[in-house]
């Protein structure tokens, strides 16, 4: 339950949030630190991006039979009404059916319902606060960072500000209301991941003993 960022960001609740430096500028280019929030993904590892294949697996047998809305990938990015930069690109993301338009041809001109954030060793705890920051000031209802290394997920909902849940691995994540009958156990999304890295160590260690 503790939670891995600051002690002082813990203590901020979202009406702190309305005296923070979010304004926007609808009229400003994609700016700087929107590019290299891109190059950032772009060097995210291939754990990263099975973690998020995975979890989309897992989203999208609830999503789609029941209709509920649409996910989306680390390719999306989303117009955030609050902070800078003006848009943020989640490594997946949902939106409710009804938010939704017919067609989304470029940048999504809304904040998701649910931002997923999975944490790269790039990632610094300052910008991944000011991430949490904007998504909850924008209105994202519910985020999730997913930590690899320790195997854990900090869930953020929007009426609690910046405390947050810490989930371990014997511990369930849960679509709430955002994404109703979603349930999955921590241990199951990195599951594959373990099992895959046990067998290559196996063949490795086969190889060396015929060597």
């Amino acid at each position: 339950m503790t939670s891995l960022i600051t002690k002082e960001a813990e203590l901020l609740d979202l009406d702190d949030l309305d005296e923070l430096d979010l304004e926007d500028d609808d009229e400003s280019p994609i700016v700087q630190e929107e590019e290299e929030e891109e190059e950032q993904k772009e060097m995210a590892g291939g754990e990263h991006g099975e973690i998020a294949s995975i979890l989309i697996y897992h989203l999208g047998g609830i999503v789609y039979p029941q209709k509920l809305g649409r996910i989306f990938d680390g390719q999306t990015s989303f117009r955030l009404s609050a902070g800078k930069p003006p848009r943020r690109i989640p490594d997946v993301a949902f939106v409710k059916l009804e938010r939704m338009p017919h067609r989304i041809t470029g940048s999504a001109p809304f904040a998701p319902d649910l931002a997923v954030e999975i944490v790269s060793q790039t990632d610094l705890v300052f910008d991944l606060e000011n991430k949490i920051i904007q998504y909850l000031a924008s209105g994202v209802r519910l985020i999730w960072i997913i930590y690899p290394v320790s195997q854990t997920i900090e869930v953020y909902r929007l009426p609690d500000g910046m405390r947050s849940l810490r989930l371990l691995k014997e511990d369930e994540l849960d679509g709430e209301n955002i994404v109703p009958g979603f349930k999955l156990k921590i241990s199951e999304l990195f599951e594959d991941l373990l099992e895959q890295k046990d067998e290559l160590e196996t063949e490795e260690s086969e190889s060396s003993a015929e060597d």
